[in-house]
């Protein structure tokens, strides 16, 4: 029987630890994380305000309690970053759904526009996602963007 309750207890212990309650809330300095992914991946990057939010993508500003949504200014770029916090884990899924229609959008517009290089860095992109994060990055340096929202959760 103490074997029991010791397992009983050790179990109890690792699952307050390491259960999954804690990624759900990581908290993240987006105005540092952006600085430093503009200095990655260009200073033409333009970040979006709440109407192309809404308009773009169909998602309501007033859902978002933190982004950062920016596009380089050059048309002929595919360079994307968009990070939104969802605290709501069902709209989760409406975000993740509405990024990847923009990524299919964008990869024909690149494609029309004889732009194979830029069409290849959206094929390539992917939607991820952290605790309450959605995210994703496209741009040539993407492995090393990706590597600055990675460390920024820590």
């Amino acid at each position: 029987m103490k074997r029991f309750l010791k397992f009983l207890a050790t179990t109890l212990v690792l699952s307050v630890m390491f259960g999954c309650g804690g990624k759900e809330n990581k908290e993240v300095d987006t105005a540092k994380l952006y600085e430093s992914v503009v200095s990655v991946m260009g200073d033409d990057l333009v970040k979006m305000n709440e109407n192309y939010i809404s308009n773009y993508f169909g998602i309501e500003s007033e859902n978002l309690s933190d982004c950062i949504i920016t596009q380089s200014e050059d048309p002929k770029s595919a360079s994307t970053f968009i990070m939104i916090k969802c605290e709501d884990s069902e709209k989760r899924q409406q975000y993740i759904e509405s990024i990847n229609n923009f990524l299919s959008q964008k990869y024909d517009e690149l494609t029309n526009y004889d732009l194979p290089e830029e069409a290849e860095l959206v094929k390539g992109a992917e939607v991820k996602t952290e605790g309450n994060w959605v995210y994703l990055v496209v741009d040539k340096n993407a492995d090393e963007v990706n590597k600055l929202v990675q460390d920024s959760f820590k």
